[in-house]
């Protein structure tokens, strides 16, 4: 695997999870500055990266120069490796969010409606009533991110079948899922389906898309032009307008599909600086917050559902010069718990239940026998 390829790539996992924080930040007394008006298309962006830049790495990955063989055990190990990186972790703080759920009064969770929030199936339905808020509100993208994976075999066995002309499978697919969502969440249609849009399948574009950006990108040997360098700040100039039209407009848009084209400018552009020796995308300490970004994801929002609780009834108040610093001690705790329940239960945790399953399933690779 090329290390520095994945380094920027990892680094960019923290800064979507910060930008998803800074919305979330705002339910503390204090910083409620953060919860701007049409401030939730920051969450949206930092959702998008995640999905176009989790199909370019599991392609990556996985798939490279067609080297992925389409067989049953191949299946097995990706979707081993899948499920022990993600349930621990949601089934654990589900756990402990479910008192935060239980006694809520504004979103309280549907018991009987848990064991499809257990499973993730809560976002696979596009049509039609969900099940309801879990217990962990980001799961959602969870639920999504498990219909990727489970995409994610025969869509690189669909990409083996059409050779040279996978790009243009692949590009049908993103195309009919865009169309579909554009007709769905028209103003004509159901008023609810500006949630709907939301939902998984419908989401299944920005990871499609990312597995194209990663197709895009292998065609290339060098990496030192102008126009190469350039997409990483287009990308992000693309998101600075979008929010500048929504402001203008003072009209929020709940459908995503403007946000795709900023994410592969953002994601193709990061990929670009796989041999760039800035702090920010390559430095040990950035590639290490990305490995945790997942856990700091995870336990962002009940940590400080609950501190907002506690706060409350504290009668907690902050000087307005003190915001800033107040933003910042508050990433910075919550930061250094992610680490640690990185370091201490991720990691070890998702390696452990890996090996396990897959030696217990018998899909473990052979070595090659040397004569």
């Amino acid at each position: 695997m090329n290390q520095e390829l994945i380094r920027p790539l990892t680094a960019l996992r923290f800064y979507a999870a910060f930008i998803v924080f800074s919305l979330h930040a705002s339910m503390l007394p204090g910083l409620e500055w953060l919860g701007h008006e049409h401030a939730e298309l920051q969450g949206r962006i930092g959702v998008s990266v995640f999905f176009v830049l989790s199909g370019f790495i599991m392609t990556y990955v996985y798939y490279g120069e067609d080297r992925y063989d389409p067989t049953r055990a191949n299946a097995g190990r990706f979707m081993i490796a899948r499920i022990t990186r993600i349930f621990p972790l949601h089934l654990i703080t589900m756990i402990i969010c479910l008192p935060l759920g239980l006694n809520s009064s504004t979103s309280p969770i549907q018991v009987e409606n848990l064991p499809i929030h257990i499973a993730l199936l809560q976002e696979w339905n596009p049509f039609g009533p969900g099940p309801g808020p879990g217990p962990n509100k980001v799961s959602w993208t969870l639920s999504c991110e498990m219909l990727f994976y489970v995409c994610t075999p025969l869509l690189f066995a669909l990409m083996l079948r059409a050779r040279k002309n996978k790009g243009l499978v692949l590009g049908a697919i993103v195309l009919v899922l865009v169309v579909i969502t554009s007709v769905y969440w028209a103003p004509w249609g159901d008023p609810s389906s500006v949630v709907h849009v939301e939902r998984a399948p419908f989401r299944l574009a920005d990871y499609v898309l990312g597995i194209m950006v990663f197709l895009f990108f292998q065609r290339f040997k060098s990496f030192d032009k102008a126009w190469m360098q350039a997409l990483l700040p287009l990308g992000i100039l693309w998101f600075c307008g979008l929010m500048a039209v929504e402001y203008y407009r003072n009209e929020s848009t709940p459908e995503s599909t403007w946000l795709l084209p900023g994410c592969v400018l953002v994601v193709l552009g990061t990929a670009f600086k796989k041999n760039t020796k800035s702090w920010f995308l390559s430095s040990d300490r950035m590639v290490f917050l990305g490995e945790a970004s997942f856990t700091f994801y995870m336990i962002h929002e009940f940590m400080l559902r609950y501190s907002r609780q506690i706060l409350l009834k504290l009668g907690f108040e902050i000087h307005w010069l003190l915001y800033i610093p107040w933003f910042i001690l508050v990433f910075t705790l919550i930061q250094l718990a992610a680490n640690q329940v990185h370091l201490r239960f991720e990691a070890p945790v998702h390696y452990k239940a890996r090996k396990w399953l897959t030696k217990r399933f018998g899909l473990e690779k052979k070595k090659a026998s040397v004569a």
